[in-house]
């Protein structure tokens, strides 16, 4: 006979129904400062990221994403065979700061596929901020795919 070690929400061990975007919450870290906030200016009806501006901070979350999560969450952050569109995470799923923390801290395992934990990755570590300011700049709509240029 195995072993086999049963995880239960938070909500679910409460006798609460656990509907998808409760499971999305659970768990999480409680920050230790507020999310962080982007600065994005683009034209109306824009459709490219180049044609914006935006903050040191939001340009530094598009590099580190480019670099480091682009290769399974695809260009915009729209999604994979294998990873989530984390535009709806952020929108449909509710993904928040504290959540998003986690799993960079944690990884994930999902329906389709597994991601690693961020917490020894020293780039991703140095920049979680900045990657949250960009996903959440592109979530909300303020920032179209591409590449931005550099804040002068």
């Amino acid at each position: 006979m195995t072993n086999k070690l049963l995880v239960i929400p938070a909500a679910l061990a409460a006798g609460l129904a656990v509907t998808p975007a409760l499971a999305v919450h659970e768990p999480r870290v409680e920050p230790e400062h507020p999310a962080p906030e982007y600065a994005v200016e683009c034209p109306e009806g824009t459709a490219d990221a180049g044609a914006c501006k935006v903050d040191q901070l939001t340009y530094d979350g598009w590099k580190t994403f480019k670099i480091e999560c682009q290769q399974c969450h695809g260009g915009g952050a729209m999604g994979s065979t294998f990873a989530p569109n984390l535009m709806v995470r952020f929108n449909e799923d509710g993904v928040d700061y504290g959540r998003f923390l986690y799993v960079m801290n944690h990884g994930y395992t999902g329906h389709t596929g597994a991601m690693p934990s961020m917490e020894k990755n020293p780039r991703v570590q140095k920049n979680k901020d900045a990657l949250y300011a960009y996903l959440k700049a592109r979530a909300d709509g303020r920032l179209p795919n591409g590449r931005p240029p550099k804040p002068e």
